[in-house]
């Protein structure tokens, strides 16, 4: 027969668990923070993380941006001066210049006045523009019976510029035209040479006269003359 004899004193405590080792090391836990996990790359506050495997992407133009796109937009432009960028062409307006700024059109314009409108005032002030080929510049006058007409123009780097006088109406699109110059080249005229134009109606009209270069770019001025 087997005697079971149960001990006085109790058994021992079990020994307390140990902490595994992760390679031979013991992981460091900080207060306050999840564990870190092995094997994932540590995540910097405040910024995305990298994905591997995808290049970084480099500044550069947006999408729908020039990227031969000048940093301050381009601006006024003097024809021959180096470094400028050649606007395109094919109408539109002018940039409206002070005349003071446009001696290089309008110091000759004065000289072909003489001939073309002598003995006549000037009606309203000089206009003046930096064209690019096809681009116009245009100035409102009253057309008034009783008194004569003449416009004249003056390019400079311009091939052929043009004139034309139209009546001005409150219809869109319709602008009947009252004269168109016939010179071609840097100057033009109409009414020059004591031909000025006279208005047939007895009633002042709403009128304009429009420069245009035709042919080539540059500096342009005009002015109207009437007596």
């Amino acid at each position: 027969m087997m005697t079971l004899i149960a001990g006085c004193g109790g058994s021992d405590p079990p020994p307390a668990q140990q902490p595994q080792a992760y390679n031979g090391q013991y992981p460091q836990q900080q207060p306050g923070y999840p564990q870190q996990q092995p094997g994932y790359p540590q995540q910097q506050p405040g910024y995305p993380q990298q994905q591997p495997g995808y290049p970084q992407q480099q500044p550069g133009p947006q999408p729908g941006q020039d990227p031969n796109a000048q940093p301050n937009g381009g601006g006024f432009q003097i024809p021959g001066l180096p470094g400028q960028q050649p606007a395109a062409s094919g109408g539109g307006s002018a940039q409206a210049l002070d005349p003071n700024l446009a001696q290089l059109a309008v110091a000759p314009l004065t000289v072909f006045a003489n001939t073309e409108a002598p003995g006549m005032t000037k009606e309203g002030a000089t206009i003046a523009g930096n064209f690019q080929e096809g681009q116009t510049l245009e100035s409102a006058f009253t057309f008034q019976p009783g008194k004569c007409y003449t416009v004249v123009a003056v390019g400079a780097g311009i091939q052929n510029i043009d004139i034309e006088m139209q009546y001005v109406t409150p219809l869109p699109g319709i602008a009947p035209s009252i004269a168109k110059d016939s010179q071609t080249g840097a100057q033009a005229s109409i009414g020059g040479k004591g031909n000025c134009l006279k208005p047939i109606s007895p009633f002042p009209a709403n009128a304009k006269f429009i420069v245009r270069a035709a042919k080539g770019a540059g500096v342009a001025a005009a002015q109207l003359y009437v007596k």
